[in-house]
């Protein structure tokens, strides 16, 4: 078995074989080099923000100077929804993703093809992965250049609500996921006391037995432009709340809706 084939079976369901040539390629990248070649060691979120202090006045962004560019290995601790810009005509898409865990945690700004990356590949949070060729900006957070890749090396830990029969009013900052039973064209509503409009949309999910009523705003409703009856979706980093007298999840601006036909195997038949 080549190395290739032994890496997509050790992450058999997770990675795709470019995925798997690019861990291969991570992994090299860390190897001892023989002498007269540079080398770049893979940190994780905690040490890299000891060392900012210090090294950010030396960072040179316009160059590929290694003290710019970081490679890190730690946990997804939120993704959130992306938003798209025109930028001088081209219309591009730009996402935020959080590396670290409690307590220690740094921005990482993606973009385009690698922001579409993320949800094509059903990153969650909770998930390990490495982050080559990450540039370092002069606010002490990160940015995705030309040459940055990411890599799940392993899927998360984290639990999510599939049996809807243990969902509670004040639930906070949960993930559930579900299967779109029937879902509402995007619309905009003016809140009162808030100027300008807001995107809002809805849904009914089903755990296949018990069914809970969706509410989508801001980013969150927006990403349900693409989304259709029978699709599988997860929503992260949202609350539960009471409405009408009914249980109802409510997903904003900071939570993530995303969706994934894997979503489907984790629940219940």
């Amino acid at each position: 078995m080549s190395d290739l084939e032994r890496v997509v079976d050790k992450f058999s369901g997770f990675i795709t074989k470019e995925q798997a040539e690019s861990l291969l390629k991570a992994e090299s990248d860390t190897q001892p080099k023989p002498s007269g070649e540079t080398r770049r060691p893979t940190t994780n979120v905690k040490e890299m923000l000891k060392s900012l202090p210090k090294k950010l006045p030396q960072v040179k962004l316009e160059s590929a100077d290694s003290e710019s560019v970081v490679n890190i290995k730690d946990h997804i601790y939120r993704i959130f929804n992306p938003s798209s810009t025109n930028v001088r005509g081209r219309e591009t898409t730009k996402r935020t993703v959080i590396l670290g865990e409690e307590g220690s945690t740094i921005v990482f700004s993606i973009r385009d093809k690698l922001s579409d990356f993320i949800d094509i590949n059903t990153f969650e949070r909770g998930d390990t992965v490495i982050v080559n060729n990450a540039i370092v900006d002069s606010d002490g957070e990160l940015k995705s250049g030309q040459n940055t890749i990411i890599n799940k090396v392993m899927p998360t830990k984290m639990n999510a609500i599939t049996d809807y029969s243990t969902v509670k009013e004040e639930q906070r900052k949960v993930d559930v996921i579900g299967r779109i039973v029937e879902i509402s064209p995007i619309r905009h509503v003016t809140r009162l006391g808030k100027e300008g409009q807001i995107a809002v949309a809805s849904c009914i999910i089903t755990d296949s037995t018990n069914m809970i009523d969706a509410s989508f705003w801001g980013s969150s409703a927006l990403t349900t432009a693409n989304l259709k009856t029978n699709d599988f979706i997860k929503l992260e980093f949202c609350d539960i709340r009471m409405r009408d007298g009914k249980l109802q999840i409510y997903a904003n601006d900071d939570s993530r809706v995303v969706s994934s036909s894997a979503f489907g195997q984790r629940l219940k038949k």
